[in-house]
Order: C-alpha cells, then structure tokens, then sequence
C-alpha cells in the first residue's frame, strides 16, 4: 500500500513530470512533421534520427544510448535508409558495426527540427524565465555528463 508520503512524492517525481513534457514535445514535433515530405516516418524512428543528433555514429551506440536491443535499432535504421533519412556504412575499425550518417534528406528535417525545438525552448522560457531555462540546462547537461 502507498503511503502520502509516497502518494505526494509519485505524484510529483522529476522522472514522471520529464515523460510527461517529452511526451507533449514530441507530439508537437510530430504534428510539425505530418505537414510535411517526413509524414510517412514513424515517431519512434523519427527518435532514432534525433540520437543521431548531427553525429555519424556506431549503430551499436544508437542502440545503448537508447537502451533498444540492437535488433530494434537495426529495424529503425533500416526503415529510416528506406526513407533517405540516413546512410549506413561498414565501420573501416570494426567488422561487425555500422556506420550511420545523415543524408542531404535527413538535414532538411533537422532544419525543421530545430525550428520546432527552438519554439518549445521559446515556451519554456515564457513559463519560467530565461535564467531558469539556462539553469535547467545546466542541472540538464550536469545529469547526462554523471550518467
């Protein structure tokens, strides 16, 4: 049984308020991309793309980073070379992994993505203010360099 304590404490934990607002953002970004040449790109390849974030990368760390079985990466990656979003390539150091990198396509989402992203940071600012915003970043970028 749960406790108040408990109750007040699942009701507001930072790990459940984060779910909450990347669910809302990533609605808008796919509401951004259904008007879009991107429409037929699954939100959850359309994450994939996004932990990319501009790099060519290892499929392997695609799908550590993500924390996706290295099948279920492999399935977005595929689908997404099928959509001309990205390459994939021998990694020359290893005979086993992939290389992925974003094509000429794929950087015209990111513009779009940028933008949409610009906009909720915009809107995260008209809530708690710009030094606040800056502050999460800061706590944000503090976490991810621990993990």
């Amino acid at each position: 049984m749960i406790d108040k304590r408990d109750d007040s404490f699942l009701g507001q934990n930072i790990k459940g308020m984060m779910m909450t607002l990347i669910a809302r953002w990533n609605a808008q970004m796919d509401e951004a991309r259904a008007e879009t040449e991107f429409a037929a790109v699954r939100p959850a390849d359309m994450r994939v793309f996004a932990q990319l974030r501009g790099r060519t990368v290892k499929l392997s760390i695609i799908h550590r980073e993500m924390g996706f079985s290295r099948q279920a990466a492999q399935q977005a990656v595929d689908r997404l070379v099928k959509q001309d979003m990205i390459t994939v390539q021998p990694d020359p150091d290893s005979r086993r992994d992939k290389l992925v990198s974003i094509t000429e396509k794929g950087q015209r989402w990111r513009a779009i993505a940028a933008d949409q992203i610009r906009q909720i940071e915009a809107e995260i600012s008209g809530t708690i203010g710009e030094d606040a915003k800056e502050e999460l970043r800061a706590a944000l970028l503090a976490l991810v360099k621990v993990s």
